[in-house]
């Protein structure tokens, strides 16, 4: 069994001279909602960090109509990641497999399975509401069961003849004992999360410093810097897509692990 740094050696060798691809699918994805990498506890703090920023920009005077017109943009994107997420997914799964096995990889494996749009609805409800029931009884079984049914879209990705709950279970199947090694895989970034994270912070913390007098100008600001303060995340998360799926190719390979229970 390879070990995290192991991991990310491979994924480098798969990236090297694919960045601009890996790159740009990797953005598609992003707006598609269609990333695989989830990490915990790293979304617990950003949803903090925005319902902080959020609750700034929008108390000034003219904040609740902003507020309205936004929700209403986010909802029908909303919509829209609802109905093609999950297909995104297993595509984005399978671009992120090609690099791994060394294969010609294009963005358009991101849309290479648009017909499977009911199967990925399933695989993002049930992996959504195993986790979540879970997670009633504590933060920490809902992280277990997220790393559980993590390598649930490679496998549909490479199996289109198991349903949802099928490859949930086959997940929990091949993780039973890898899930403190995905764990560790995730963690072993988090040097590279914090240092794109820094100029990101650092430019909302100053937006509000300094223009917390004018939510428009506040508003326009962090729009127009997010993108650019943020660019260390376009080529970070690509790596740690790449190195996913370099884990679950290992994984595969090893020996089968008992099942255990959802």
């Amino acid at each position: 069994m390879k070990v995290s740094a192991d991991y990310r050696t491979l994924a480098l060798d798969a990236l090297r001279g694919k960045w601009r691809t890996a790159v740009l699918t990797g953005i598609a994805a992003s707006a598609l909602g269609a990333t695989i990498v989830s990490s915990p506890e790293s979304v617990v703090s950003n949803s903090n960090q925005g319902n902080h920023i959020h609750s700034e920009l929008f108390s000034q005077p003219n904040g609740g109509l902003l507020l309205a017109v936004l929700l209403g943009g986010i909802g029908l994107w909303v919509i829209f990641t609802l109905i093609v997420c999950g297909a995104a997914r297993l595509g984005y799964a399978r671009f992120n497999l090609n690099l791994a096995d060394g294969k010609d990889a294009t963005i358009s494996d991101l849309f290479s399975q648009k017909d499977r749009l009911w199967d990925g609805f399933c695989m993002n409800f049930l992996q959504g509401l195993y986790t979540a029931l879970w997670s009633l009884l504590l933060v920490i079984p809902g992280i277990v069961k997220t790393y559980s049914y993590a390598m649930t879209p490679y496998i549909m990705a490479e199996h289109p003849s198991l349903t949802a709950n099928e490859a949930i279970t086959e997940s929990r199947r091949i993780m039973d004992g890898n899930k403190w090694r995905l764990f560790c895989l995730d963690f072993s970034f988090i040097g590279w999360e914090l240092l794109c994270a820094l100029p990101l912070y650092a430019g909302y913390f100053l937006i509000l410093r300094y223009f917390s007098g004018s939510e428009a100008m506040a508003i326009s600001m962090v729009l127009l810097l997010t993108i650019p303060l943020s660019i260390g995340f376009f080529f970070v998360h690509p790596y740690e897509e790449v190195a996913w799926a370099t884990f679950y190719r290992d994984i595969t390979a090893a020996p089968a692990k008992p099942d255990e229970a959802h």
